[in-house]
C-alpha cells in the first residue's frame, strides 16, 4: 500500500538547488534510534514538479501494483530529503546533484543509485530589460548551484566572475530585488523567472546555451542499500516507468502533480516540459560533471569534507538491478 505524508513548508523553497547552505550541518544518528521500517520504503521529496515520477507513481498506484510498500514523504526540499535518509526517517530520497554531493561530503555513507531527471533549460538567465549581458555588474545568487551556474555563465561571456558583485538572494526574493534595480540579473527557475518577466525583465539564455545542466539522483544510505538492494531496484524500476509516462503524456503527469502538491495543472505541465525525465545509470559524463561540481565547491570552501564521485555514484547499479 502506498502512503503519503505532506509537509506545510512553502512550495517556493522546494528545490535541490538551495542545498549548499543547509547541507553542511549533516549529522549521523545511531541505528538504534531509527524507526523500524520492515519492508516499508519512505522516499523523501520536495514539493515541486521536478519530483513528478514519485508523484505519478504514488497517485496512480504504481508502487502498489509492483507489490511495494512505499510512502512519499514531502519535505521543504533542498537538503532536507537527503538529511531524512541520513537520519533514518526515509530510506531513499530524490536530490539534485549539487545537493547530494554536498550532503555526501558531510555524510560519507550516502550513495547515488541512478538518475531520474536531467535538464539544461529548467534554469534560465534573467536580466533587466535593455541590459546587454556584457554590461552585467551585479548578479543575484543563491548558494550552491546558483553560484555555480552564475560562474559558468559569466565565464561564457568572457567576464571574470571576480569582477562581478554577487548578491546573496533566495529564489523567491530575486524578482523583487531585480525590479528594484539592486541587481542586474539572476539565474533561477519558474515561477520566479516568470514573475520577473511579468515585471518587465527578459530571459536571455538557458543553462544549455552555455553548456550547463543539472540532474536529479535517487540516493540511499549504504548500509540500508546493502540489505535491501532488491527492493531498491524495484522502486527505481517503478520510477523509471513513471518517468517514461511523463515524457509520453505530460498532461497525465501534470494532473498527478497538481493533485499531489495542489498546483495548477497548466503550471505543472509548463514546468514538466522544461525537464527530461528518465530512469538510467550514471555515465562517464555524469561523473565528470559531478567532479567539476566537487572541485568548484571545494574551491569555494562550501564542502564539509572530500567527495569522490566515482565511489559515491554507483555506475551500473540500475542495470544490475533490473528484473
Amino acid at each position: 500500500m502506498t502512503r503519503r505524508t505532506r509537509t506545510t513548508a512553502a512550495r517556493a523553497l522546494a528545490v535541490g538547488a538551495l542545498s549548499i547552505a543547509l547541507a553542511a550541518t549533516g549529522c549521523t544518528r545511531p541505528a538504534t534510534q531509527e524507526a523500524e521500517t520492515g519492508s516499508l520504503v519512505r522516499i523523501a521529496v520536495g514539493v515541486d514538479p521536478s519530483y513528478a515520477p514519485m508523484f505519478l507513481a504514488d497517485k496512480e498506484g504504481m508502487f502498489d501494483a509492483a507489490g511495494l510498500d512505499v510512502e512519499i514523504v514531502q519535505t521543504e526540499g533542498g537538503a532536507a530529503g537527503a538529511q531524512n535518509v541520513v537520519a533514518g526517517t526515509s530510506e531513499m530520497s530524490g536530490n539534485a546533484d549539487s545537493t547530494a554531493l554536498t550532503v555526501m561530503a558531510a555524510n560519507p555513507s550516502l550513495r547515488a543509485l541512478g538518475v531520474f531527471q536531467d535538464s539544461d533549460r529548467y534554469f534560465q538567465v534573467v536580466l533587466r530589460e535593455g541590459l546587454a549581458p556584457q554590461d552585467i555588474r551585479t548578479m543575484g545568487v543563491f548558494p550552491g548551484i546558483g553560484v555555480y551556474f552564475t560562474d559558468l555563465y559569466l565565464r561564457s561571456l568572457g567576464i571574470d566572475p571576480a569582477g562581478v558583485q554577487l548578491v546573496s538572494t533566495s529564489p523567491p526574493e530575486q524578482p523583487a530585488v531585480l525590479a528594484r534595480g539592486d541587481i542586474d540579473g539572476f539565474i533561477s527557475f519558474d515561477p520566479w523567472v516568470a514573475q520577473a518577466v511579468d515585471a518587465g525583465s527578459t530571459v536571455v539564455a538557458t543553462t544549455g546555451d552555455f553548456g550547463a545542466e543539472y540532474s536529479q539522483w535517487v540516493i540511499a544510505r549504504e548500509d540500508w542499500l546493502e540489505a535491501n538492494n532488491g527492493v531498491a531496484g524495484r522502486v527505481f524500476a517503478v520510477l523509471a516507468e513513471a518517468a517514461s509516462i511523463i515524457q509520453q503524456d505530460p498532461d497525465r503527469a501534470a494532473a498527478a502533480v497538481a493533485s499531489e502538491i495542489q498546483m495548477d495543472p497548466a503550471e505543472a505541465k509548463a514546468r514538466l516540459t522544461q525537464i527530461d525525465f528518465t530512469g538510467r545509470d550514471f555515465t562517464d559524463d555524469d561523473i565528470a560533471r559531478a567532479t567539476r561540481l566537487v572541485d568548484f565547491f571545494t574551491a569555494q570552501g562550501t564542502l564539509a569534507g572530500p567527495v569522490d564521485p566515482p565511489s559515491v555514484l554507483l555506475s551500473g547499479w540500475v542495470t544490475d538491478h533490473q528484473e
